[in-house]
């Protein structure tokens, strides 16, 4: 077996790579895992190593620099360079150092990693023999997985991947519902949708809040999304007990919280905006560039989602749903509901029981 080293700034992705890969297969076993050159070196210093898959583009250390550092007390250490970077010189360079493969991030999302193995190995074994280990079993790797080509349609998940990039799906419900809905009858590959959202969970820990949520074994998209769903209600969790408002997302995140709270109260964006110490004009102009909408949009769509759930679950008066959800004027909530979703809200009631019965 051969022994492999994931080196790349963002965990998700690394936890990706390491559980998505087919390694066992292609006579891989990962030993372990680092966010930076630094940590690598510490690594390769206590634990023998055959093969790096470095990300160029690190903190502290950059790829380039480890590969050479790491050279200089193993000289038969192999790399295989992972990178954003299209930049054909600085490709080059860490071609020229000893790098096996080059392979971009934006490639993994549209080849089967299968074939990006078997390129790897064939390569590793032109240069030095297996080394006689086994894998540890109890490691949580998915190293015996095998992934499939599949035929889908591009310009849908070209339209997905912006959709998903926007991040409105952090903030809203029924954004995120539909996304996920969408994903899974395109009939994209695991690897595909997991390379595009473990980048994106990244970036929402960095900009609202730590989860240290560890990714699972998935055996097909509908865990890979329960996994997701898992780690939004966990970011909201997390978002909610934060008391240092110093990132502007997690302050919209909290105005969204304190929304679905307190649905029954008269919500106005003045409280909103002491609740997150912004001010009212940057609060209103950053609320629509990170949930999509107004935060009066957002209000009424909420409560219409809420009265939807207490027309079905309850036998109460319309009116009575409207004053739970913070409508005075059943009429009023009648015209919004209407507006909202094609019918009146006992229109809707009877629609619905019907099918639940």
């Amino acid at each position: 077996m051969y022994r492999v080293l994931i080196v790349d700034d963002d965990r998700l992705v690394r936890q990706g790579i390491i559980s998505m890969m087919p390694w066992e297969k292609y006579g891989m076993v990962v030993v372990g895992e680092a966010q930076n050159g630094e940590r690598a070196l510490e690594f390769l210093k206590q634990t023998p190593v055959d093969l790096l898959f470095v990300d160029l583009d690190m903190p502290v250390m950059d790829g380039i620099s480890l590969m050479e550092k790491s050279l200089e007390f193993n000289p038969k250490l192999l790399f295989v360079v992972l990178t954003f970077h299209e930049d054909f010189h600085y490709v080059q360079s860490a071609l020229r150092i000893g790098a096996l493969d080059y392979i971009s991030k934006l490639e993994m999302e549209s080849t089967d990693c299968d074939e990006l193995l078997k390129r790897i190995s064939q390569k590793v074994e032109g240069i030095m023999p297996k080394t006689n280990i086994k894998p540890d079993n109890n490691a949580k790797l998915r190293l015996t997985k095998v992934h499939n080509l599949h035929t889908v349609d591009e310009k849908e998940w070209d339209y997905l991947v912006k959709k998903w990039n926007e991040m409105y799906w952090i903030y809203d419900d029924t954004t995120f519902e539909e996304l996920c809905s969408s994903t899974r009858e395109l009939g994209i590959s695991i690897w595909r949708v997991a390379q595009v959202l473990l980048h994106l969970t990244s970036e929402a820990e960095k900009n609202i809040c730590s989860v240290g949520k560890e990714v699972p074994e998935y055996d097909n998209l509908d865990d890979f999304f329960q996994w997701l769903t898992a780690f939004r209600e966990d970011l909201y969790k997390k978002a909610s007990e934060e008391t240092n408002l110093d990132k502007l997302q997690l302050c919209i995140i909290k105005a969204v919280i304190y929304v679905k709270e307190n649905l029954g109260m008269q919500l106005n964006v003045e409280e909103i905006t002491q609740i997150v110490n912004l001010s009212r004009s940057y609060f209103s102009i950053n609320f629509k560039k990170y949930t999509g909408m107004s935060f009066k949009e957002f209000v009424r769509q909420e409560r219409i989602k809420a009265a939807k759930i207490l027309l079905v679950e309850k036998d109460t008066l319309v009116a009575d749903i409207a004053q739970d959800i913070g409508y005075e004027d059943v009429n009023y909530f009648i015209r919004v509901f209407c507006g909202l979703t094609g019918m009146t809200p006992g229109e809707y009631r009877k629609q619905n029981l019907r099918k639940c019965n």
